[in-house]
């Protein structure tokens, strides 16, 4: 089994995942000897999912966007099953299978799924559904539970799907909805080194002129979303490999939040009136933060200490101050 180059190390995401990693265990079924778990996951909220029957030549293939509800620190697989498999985030970074109501399972059999130390994700052969587009000898697959956009390869039945969709496309560069069955494999990109996850059309199926992938995502609301903070007065805080990523959590069912800005982590009060929001920094780790972040940590509180209102434009938060000043954007993430 072939896998996957990643450009990036693995970094800590807002819910406690290491990402992109993988995940695997062998879990008891209702009857059998149990089933092998591998899931995949990627920090943009794609995932793959493999359930093999041990004993057996038999497993089941799935792909989607995976999730946060926070309250429960639960991960939400979201690919199609009814009701999506859950897991619970553990504190270690591992994940343990919640029930199909996304509670706790009373069982002492293990349930749980262990982080590998090398990310190596599986192959995945299933029916996949997605708008595609061909222009300029390339072709683009976009999947349409997940959103993730992959090459194609050009093998196998390709061609079929490439006879189809100039037939059924009104304007060139316009995608059409397509149904194949086949694989996310590794294949080396058309530029650079490596490889990268490209959809293998094994069988084409159909194409669907005047359809779309139906996905709409969900607005996010103030209480119970990770908010990545991406800007604090005039700083902004770039993706580093040395932190965990920044964050704020106002809970849902309590007038408290949760952050960082990548090092120590800070909880304390949070009173929100309609439009209005005030914060009281609380306690927090006392761990020695490296520059940068040692300034923007004490920055973090000074912007909370400011704060008097709030509002949401899309998926960014805009905190403001006093005068109406905005000291703080966020951007709602891990949301369905």
């Amino acid at each position: 089994m072939s896998s996957f180059v990643e450009a990036n190390e693995p970094r800590a995401t807002a819910p406690g995942l290491m990402l992109p990693g993988s995940f695997a265990g062998e879990l008891p079924a209702a009857s059998g000897p149990g089933v092998r778990h591998q899931l995949d996951l990627w920090p943009d909220q794609f995932f793959q999912l493999r359930r093999s029957s041990l004993g057996r030549d038999d497993s089941r293939d799935m792909v989607g966007r995976w999730h946060v509800d926070p309250t429960r620190r639960a991960l939400v697989l979201e690919g199609g099953e009814n009701p999506p498999p859950q897991f619970e985030i553990l504190g270690n970074g591992n994940l343990r299978l919640l029930d199909p109501q996304g509670q706790r399972i009373g069982s002492a059999l293990p349930h749980e799924l262990t982080r590998a130390e090398t990310f190596a994700p599986i192959e995945p052969t299933l029916t996949l559904r997605g708008m595609f587009l061909y222009f300029a000898d390339a072709a683009r697959f976009t999947e349409c539970r997940s959103g993730r956009n992959f090459p194609v390869a050009m093998e196998a039945d390709f061609v079929a799907l490439q006879r189809a969709y100039l037939e059924a496309r009104q304007l060139p560069q316009t995608p059409v909805l397509a149904t194949v069955e086949g694989r996310i494999a590794a294949r080396p990109p058309m530029e650079g080194e490596g490889t990268q996850p490209t959809v293998v059309v094994e069988r084409f199926v159909a194409v669907h002129p005047g359809e779309a992938c139906d996905r709409v995502e969900t607005a996010p609301s103030l209480r119970n979303t990770y908010w990545r903070i991406a800007r604090l007065r005039t700083v902004d805080l770039a993706a580093d490999q040395r932190r965990r990523e920044p964050y704020l959590l106002l809970l849902a069912d309590q007038p408290r939040f949760a952050g960082t800005v990548g090092c120590n982590q800070m909880l304390g009060g949070a009173e929100i009136t309609g439009g209005s929001i005030r914060f009281r920094p609380g306690p927090a780790t006392m761990m020695a933060c490296p520059p940068p972040i040692d300034a923007e940590e004490r920055l973090f509180v000074e912007v909370l200490g400011s704060v008097a209102s709030w509002r949401i434009e899309g998926r960014t938060l805009a905190l403001r101050d006093g005068a109406g000043r905005t000291v703080a954007l966020l951007e709602a993430a891990y949301l369905p």
